[in-house]
């Protein structure tokens, strides 16, 4: 009899163990279920973070280079009006700065430089061409200017 007490004894406390064990595991899958969630959500943060901090990097280079651009433009445009103001004095311009600012805000939109070169073109953008065909040149330009009724009063003679 104390041998069937024991073994029933035995046989509860297995069953008790078990069962333990059971819900040990059980909690223990929840938390590793739990911590494989939360993984996954930071991992996903992270990607986020990463795509944000790319499309920060690529932005922030175009700035850059727009700002560039900006200040090449810049450079292009007191370059080629330096230039048109060295040919307006060649061509017997006036000398006051004011009256050649008066000229240049009336021709600056038909005096462009592309791919490195001055051309002067058309209120349409098409380039302009002299009467010989060929294409007009800053000179030109200029010497078309002292002959037009409107700008001629910006020359000396």
């Amino acid at each position: 009899m104390q041998s069937e007490k024991n073994q029933d004894r035995d046989q509860l406390d297995y069953k008790t163990l078990l069962a333990n064990a059971k819900q040990a595991l059980k909690l223990e899958y929840q938390k590793s279920a739990s911590l494989a969630s939360q993984l996954q959500a930071i991992k996903t943060q992270l990607e986020q973070v990463q795509a944000e901090n790319k499309t920060l990097r690529e932005s922030a280079y175009e700035d850059v280079v727009k700002h560039f651009e900006a200040r090449t433009q810049a450079a292009e445009a007191l370059a080629l009006k330096t230039e048109v103001r060295q040919r307006f004095l060649e061509a017997d311009g006036c000398k006051d700065d004011e009256s050649f600012d008066s000229l240049w805000d009336s021709i600056k939109n038909k005096i462009q430089i592309q791919d490195g070169e001055v051309r002067i073109v058309a209120q349409n953008g098409t380039p302009k061409f002299t009467l010989t065909g060929s294409m007009m040149t800053l000179r030109d330009f200029i010497q078309s200017l002292k002959k037009d009724p409107i700008s001629e009063k910006f020359f000396l003679s």
